[in-house]
């Protein structure tokens, strides 16, 4: 039965005011729904080409972008054999442009057989073989290791690899080990196949330091010799790092096979963030979440309002701004992100600047000793003496000076305990040595004493005052307050 309009405008005034009818709960389920999933897919997103908003970083990657996306289509539809690195500091997006680029030429009719490698993983050329004929077999269900490969492989004398499936425990899937001499017939093998390849490095610098560069010579000498026109389907490489002296680490003979295509990625720019969360925050949800169109309508409306109310909050811009300022790295904006939505449910259904400044308090700089707060009276005395210590000058401390510390202060103050559940402060202060908080600057000396050992503190003055101050003690305060 349809809605009445006099409810329909009440359902409306809620939504507006904050509180969420119960019609509308699922609508909120499958926007964080849409959003997780945008989030975790960040390469479709489409952004709103906005050319007043860009700067000369998103200039820079959009080129590169358009770049690779021909490199790879000469590839695939001419039957180019082309190779290119992707050059940027990490969690700039390479990854993610490379992704958005070979989603667009998936879509065709024939699909590339696309490799994937990393140089984290495959630290040698065989396991670097192994991978690819194993990705072949995936994607082309045919084996491209020959039986008396695979027989001279099981009749070396060489130690086990615990890498190596056994064949006894699964003869179909698994995959034996290749000879590196086979390298060079395994990777002229990729031209001739019925459809196009792309080989992505990930970490292309660490591949230099293989025996000889083999791989690398092979993937480049074989992409080199592609013609387009010619019998070859076309072969891509395709390097992603973030050293820039990549280059300078191959061999002569690598180098020269190199096409010296060096696309470079740019960090992105807070313009670039703020139009990337509002695309995610505003991502379309499917009509199956909505039962009337009318519905539909209404919750895009004001759920787009309410993200518009949020990213023009001075406060999200502000928190924005300053997480930016600490890092360029995108996957930080996509945790800030997920916990800000994964917070929203029908009593909060909207994104606000408060919930996003504490999602992003939480993931970026987190302290490196939360806990100090927690610790004992006696342990807080030694704290705050390093600090009186060192606002006296002494940046290097020892026990015996702390102690004095310690000592004037249990002296002036009759609530100060000198044990803390049966152990002395010497005890508590090698608790604080084995914590870190307390780190030796000299070499251990067996004509020096352990309490003249020289140590500095490395709890700054500002996180010793918050540990006081959730404390509550009084006295720890006033003389924490001396230190001045």
């Amino acid at each position: 039965m349809p809605t009445s309009p006099s409810k329909r405008s009440r359902n409306l005034i809620n939504l507006v005011s904050g509180s969420l009818p119960l019609q509308f709960h699922e609508c909120l389920n499958s926007q964080k729904y849409a959003i997780l999933h945008a989030l975790r897919n960040m390469s479709d997103i489409q952004l709103e080409n906005d050319i007043e908003d860009e700067d000369d970083m998103d200039r820079t990657n959009t080129s590169t972008s358009q770049n690779l996306d021909e490199l790879l289509c000469g590839t695939v539809e001419r039957g180019e054999g082309n190779s290119c690195l992707l050059l940027g500091p990490r969690g700039t997006g390479k990854t993610m442009m490379l992704e958005r680029a070979l989603s667009k030429i998936s879509s065709g009719d024939s699909p590339p057989v696309i490799i994937r490698l990393s140089g984290w993983l495959q630290q040698n050329d065989r396991l670097a073989m192994r991978e690819i004929a194993r990705q072949l077999r995936e994607q082309t269900g045919a084996s491209f290791l020959s039986a008396e490969v695979e027989e001279e492989t099981h009749d070396r004398d060489d130690e086990p690899n615990p890498f190596i499936d056994n064949p006894a425990d699964d003869p179909e899937t698994s995959v034996a080990e290749p000879s590196p001499t086979h390298l060079p017939a395994l990777i002229a093998v990729l031209p001739t196949l019925s459809r196009a390849s792309i080989v992505i490095l990930e970490g292309f610098d660490l591949f230099a330091l293989h025996a000889r560069q083999a791989l690398l010579y092979c993937l480049l000498d074989t992409a080199q010799s592609c013609r387009a026109g010619a019998n070859s389907k076309g072969l891509a490489v395709v390097g992603l790092t973030t050293r820039v002296d990549t280059i300078n680490l191959l061999e002569k003979r690598v180098k020269s096979r190199f096409s010296g295509r060096i696309l470079r990625v740019a960090p992105q720019t807070i313009n670039y963030w703020r139009r990337l969360t509002k695309a995610i925050l505003c991502v379309f949800v499917g009509e199956d979440a909505f039962t009337d169109e009318e519905d539909l309508a209404q919750w895009r409306t004001t759920w787009e309002t309410r993200v518009q109310q949020f990213l023009d909050d001075k406060s999200t811009l502000q928190t924005l701004s300053e997480t930016f300022s600490i890092t360029k790295d995108m996957r930080m904006l996509t945790a800030v992100l997920t916990s800000t939505v994964v917070t929203l449910s029908p009593e909060a259904p909207w994104p606000t600047s408060s919930q996003f400044l504490t999602s992003a308090e939480i993931h970026r700089v987190r302290p490196l000793y939360p806990y100090l707060h927690n610790l004992p009276y006696s342990a807080i005395c030694l704290l705050i003496a390093s600090v009186h210590a060192g606002t006296a000058g002494y940046s290097v401390v020892t026990f015996d000076m702390l102690h004095e510390y310690f000592r004037d202060q249990v002296r002036s103050s009759t609530a100060a305990p000198v044990q803390i559940n049966g152990g002395s402060i010497g005890m508590t202060f090698e608790t604080l040595v084995a914590a870190k908080i307390f780190v030796s600057v000299t070499a251990p000396s067996w004509n020096t004493a352990k309490e003249f050992t020289k140590y500095i503190c490395v709890v700054e003055r500002e996180d010793v005052k918050k540990a006081v101050d959730k404390g509550g003690m009084i006295p720890l305060k006033k003389w924490l307050n001396k230190a001045q």
